[in-house]
């Protein structure tokens, strides 16, 4: 039998109560909210920054060294991140003072095992602009959407739901994120990018097929939820195995490298799509029941106005 999660979802959304589905997707929220404010008081910062953003050193390097024996090799050194391609291994350094980055330079420079040296390194007023430019992206993103969203709907609850749902899909990974610890570098913020894209996407598909299509409110949400749950979880398939691969397929064929960067834009893309669900099918779907089916008021002559 043909597994299709529409038929589990479906009989839940179109039976539960309205205040109950809204509920579920909201407390998820919250914890995430929670878990960032937690981080962000534990840290300074509502996510670990990447090099690309606090500054730091890498080296570039062909050995055939494990990964291990890099790791002891260089435990006396602030070595936050390790990528093996082959015979090429990428390390990244947190920043260090002059002395201790004097005593790295000559420990990696002068080791046999290593070869074909490139070093690489970003200064804290680098790390900061980018972190500036990357908030700005994000709120470009988000004003953009409320703009495009407003004009299609012109009515101010429903593009509420919209733009509601669009930042939980971003808050619920990055809480994730810290639970993993994946850092925020320029690949994790393409991925909380593209997740507003398919938040939007999804949202805008329900909310058009609910307000602006005449017929039966339920028989709505339940069509245009095939086709959104459809689209969902073909893109999370795909995801899903870019993860496996990333993540696992040097297992099964020692000649394919783990790609660290892949599998955390994989990872973070796949719980922003099990968060949209939730924020699309639950949240946005409860509000707009909620705000089609309230009791009309009546205007001062007798007549009825929404």
């Amino acid at each position: 039998m043909r597994f299709e999660l529409y038929h589990y979802l479906q009989p839940f959304v179109q039976k539960t109560d309205n205040k109950k589905l809204i509920a579920i997707p909201l407390a998820v929220l919250a914890v995430a909210l929670i878990i960032i404010a937690f981080t962000t008081i534990q840290t300074g910062s509502p996510i670990a920054l990447g090099m690309d953003f606090v500054g730091g050193t890498q080296f570039s390097v062909t050995s055939t060294l494990t990964e291990d024996q890099l790791e002891e090799m260089f435990s006396d050194y602030p070595l936050n991140d390790i990528r093996i391609s082959g015979n090429r291994a990428v390390l990244q350094f947190s920043m260090m003072e002059n002395d201790e980055l004097q005593s790295l330079e000559n420990l990696i420079y002068g080791n046999s095992a290593f070869r074909d040296i490139e070093q690489q390194q970003i200064s804290p007023i680098y790390g900061q602009e980018l972190q500036e430019k990357a908030l700005i992206a994000i709120i470009l993103s988000f004003i953009g959407m409320a703009i495009v969203v407003f004009i299609i709907f012109r009515q101010i609850v429903p593009s509420l739901a919209v733009i509601l749902s669009a930042a939980s899909d971003i808050i619920i990974p990055i809480a994730f994120m810290n639970i993993f610890g994946i850092e925020l570098t320029l690949g994790t913020i393409a991925a909380l990018l593209m997740l507003i894209g398919y938040s939007v996407d999804s949202d805008i598909l329900l909310t058009n097929k609910v307000l602006k299509r005449s017929g039966n409110l339920d028989d709505k949400i339940s069509g245009v939820m095939r086709t959104g749950m459809l689209m969902t979880t073909t893109t999370a398939a795909a995801f899903l195995v870019m993860f496996l691969v990333s993540t696992f397929a040097h297992y099964i064929i020692p000649g394919i490298p783990p790609i660290p960067l892949m599998s955390q834009i994989s990872l973070i893309v796949l719980i922003g799509l099990l968060a949209d669900i939730l924020n699309t099918w639950f949240l946005n779907v409860g509000i707009l029941r909620m705000y089609l089916t309230r009791p009309k008021r009546k205007s001062k002559k007798g007549g009825r106005r929404a």
